[in-house]
């Protein structure tokens, strides 16, 4: 096959799969408007269009079957033939006939067999289906039959041929687009962060004034950039959504349901990738809806409700987010009935149950193998369908939320982020080290102190309302060191249904950050989704909430004591308390000290923490750097003394000038050591120090 054959088979694929899936939506919504003119027109040049192409490329399958079904709709259309459940069944059954024979057509394969939907398509157009007494419908002269052939003249006359203005563009271009977007985001914050402190340092400046003007125009430019790139990655829900009107009805005639699924917001527009990920979840929610939620006819007449039930599935945004929620008339769940059949599946045990609210009920049916289906059908039973959403949606760090109301129905509301290569980020700072939290999974801050926070069965707890939350503390994930703080922060998150309360220190702020991959050597660390470059060049790493989710399940029930600060009087060991911002200096300082087995080592990354905490440890000493952002060594040392700090204190910088060893003597720091330190010396001056303290 020559280059100029291969492009037009791939060009029919193309359209022919829109084509297909065009009619698989446009055949159900046929159903409940069987006289419009329009519809069938449409349905009717799609068949057409198939067909030519297919012939002309010589498809012979794909021409063959759609020349029969092509038949049919143009009877229908010409109000020879009624639209009937039958006459539905064997269209629909063409449809997938023809995702097959395309399937072939894709592999090179020859799977499709046609004999049986050509029999049945030549049957029904030829009246010998079991139509229910409408096989010779053209014999009818009601009005209603006769209005689309009234109504076809002045169709035609307004009929247009539109031109479609779009070019088709490889998924691999646009993604490639989409990272240098993303290098562009990273140096357009580097030269804001650069120009920002520019600005501090020579404010007033006709120079800087012009910088900052032209770095404000590079972000609305690289901003709009951003947007332009991102839309067009962006597909409308509604390519997700188009498949399910089908799998509603078939479900119906199967259980002998009556359901109208309701679709809003299917022009919603979200990431490709996000839309490829969602199908599947989507689909089981519906199906679960189906099978589970809405009950039959006689049920529902019985409970005072109308016989058909409705489905509701609708997706509109919400902030930097999409929300896609599906809702039932249904019965509802009943978290008494889900308890007890968790407790039969020894999924949960009775005291757990006992304690558990709905909410957390509810999310029972997300575990696996977990199902209330009294019998294994096709549709459930399993336990498999509920599963497949909760680790779709981990994967794509959205939230649900279930709420359900017996007898009234059921609602699923699934948060999920528009796309997941440029994301905001929460950014948290924990002993000192910034890391950056998926803003999609956070659901709210809370400002806390250490007392609120209680122990319940090995785990700390924190009653939030009229709740109780799982708190984790970040700094034991990571194995940073531990932090002194009395006033802490916890940030609530979510995936899928779980929710917990992460421990930080202090919300550094919200920043919109790329997500770069780790690489293959560091890519199995557990709890980290990757690094991002920030404003100032520093790479932070993204935490991944789920991952740390799963981590915090599995870390060991331990009881923590109220923390306990004994005084320096009769110790064995000597305390150092290290200050200092950067964490690799203050990591090397505290291997060394202690390594020597009679030093223990405490660590704050600023003067603010040292002044803040030295009555609560009172160190035997202090070591702090001299230059540090707020607060330099010389300003950590007064306040220290002013607090009536009288322990030996040891400063470390990089300068060592005439100028800063006065300073030095006047704000009464013991000693002095020139970076890189010397370790021997630094011990040896330790000694020589607690030596002096022990005689005076």
């Amino acid at each position: 096959m020559n280059n100029e054959m291969q492009d037009l088979v791939q060009d029919f694929i193309l359209e022919t799969d829109e084509i297909i899936e065009s009619l698989d939506q446009d055949l159900i919504e046929l159903e409940n408007r069987k006289n419009d003119f329009d519809l069938l027109n449409k349905i009717f040049r799609a068949a057409h269009t198939m067909k030519g192409a297919s012939a002309f490329l010589g498809f012979e399958k794909m021409s063959g079957v759609t020349h029969h079904a092509e038949e049919i709709l143009n009877k229908l259309r010409k109000g020879e033939m009624q639209v009937t459940p039958p006459i539905m069944d064997v269209l629909l059954e063409f449809v997938d006939v023809t995702k097959t024979i395309l399937n072939d057509i894709k592999s090179g394969t020859d799977n499709a067999n046609i004999d049986e939907i050509v029999k049945k398509l030549e049957m029904a157009n030829s009246g010998k289906l079991d139509m229910s007494g409408s096989a010779s419908s053209s014999s009818s002269s009601s009005s209603s039959e006769q209005s689309p052939k009234r109504e076809s003249v002045e169709q035609v006359k307004k009929a247009a041929v539109a031109i479609e203005q779009t070019i088709r563009v490889d998924v691999s271009r646009l993604d490639s687009l989409m990272n240098l977007v993303g290098e562009l985001v990273l140096s357009r914050n580097r030269i804001g962060q650069i120009s920002s402190e520019l600005e501090k340092k020579f404010e007033g400046e006709f120079l800087i004034e012009q910088l900052m003007e032209t770095t404000s125009q590079i972000g609305l430019i690289s901003k709009e950039l951003q947007l332009a790139v991102m839309k067009t990655r962006m597909v409308p829900i509604g390519k997700v959504f188009n498949k399910f009107p089908r799998m509603v009805r078939d479900l119906c005639r199967d259980m002998g349901k009556d359901i109208d699924l309701v679709i809003a917001g299917e022009e919603t527009e979200l990431d490709k990738s996000v839309v490829e990920e969602i199908g599947d979840p989507l689909m089981h929610m519906i199906r679960n809806a189906v099978d589970h939620g809405v009950e039959k006819p006689d049920e529902r007449r019985k409970s005072g409700k109308m016989e058909k039930g409705t489905v509701n599935l609708s997706a509109y945004h919400e902030g930097n987010h999409i929300v896609v929620e599906i809702k039932d008339d249904g019965k509802g769940m009943d978290p008494e009935v889900l308890k007890k059949k968790a407790i039969e599946k020894n999924v949960l045990t009775p005291e757990e149950a006992k304690n558990m609210d709905a909410e957390s009920a509810f999310a029972l049916i997300f575990k696996p193998g977990f199902s209330t289906a009294a019998q294994i059908t096709d549709v459930s039973g399993r336990g498999v369908g509920m599963d497949v959403v909760k680790t779709n949606i981990e994967k794509l760090n959205g939230i649900i939320n279930i709420e359900s109301e017996i007898g009234h129905g059921t609602r699923f509301k699934m948060k999920l982020p528009l796309t997941l290569a440029i994301i905001q980020a929460l950014l948290v700072e924990v002993s000192g080290e910034v890391l950056a939290i998926p803003l999609v999974s956070v659901i709210e801050t809370v400002r806390i102190n250490e007392k609120e926070i209680h122990s319940f069965e090995g785990r700390e707890v924190l009653k939030l309302r009229d709740s109780v939350l799982s708190l984790i503390r970040l700094n034991e994930i990571y194995e940073f060191q531990e932090s002194y703080d009395d006033d802490i922060y916890v940030v609530v998150v979510g995936i899928a249904e779980k929710r917990l309360g992460f421990i930080v220190n202090k919300l550094v702020g919200q920043e919109e950050i790329v997500i770069k991959s780790l690489g293959e050597y560091l890519s199995g660390n557990e709890g980290i989704a990757g690094a991002t470059i920030m404003g100032d060049g520093r790479v932070r790493l993204i935490i991944d909430v789920a991952g740390v989710m799963d981590i915090a399940t599995k870390m060991p029930r331990r009881f923590r004591k109220k923390k306990q600060v004994e005084t320096a009087k009769g110790k064995e060991k000597v305390s150092v308390l290290v200050v200092d911002d950067s964490a690799t200096d203050r990591k090397i300082i505290n291997r060394l000290l202690t390594s020597t087995g009679w030093i223990e080592s405490k660590e704050v990354t600023s003067g603010k923490d040292a002044v803040k905490i030295i009555d609560k440890l009172k160190p035997d000493i202090v070591i702090t750097d001299i230059m540090m952002p707020d607060m330099d060594g010389y300003e950590v040392t007064k306040s220290l003394r002013e607090k009536g700090y009288t322990n030996p204190i040891i400063a470390a910088s990089g300068r060592s000038d005439i100028s800063e060893r006065k300073k030095i003597s006047a704000a009464g720091i013991d000693a002095f050591l020139l970076k890189p330190l010397n370790m021997q010396m630094l011990l040896d001056k330790i000694d020589e120090l607690m030596a002096n303290t022990a005689r005076s």
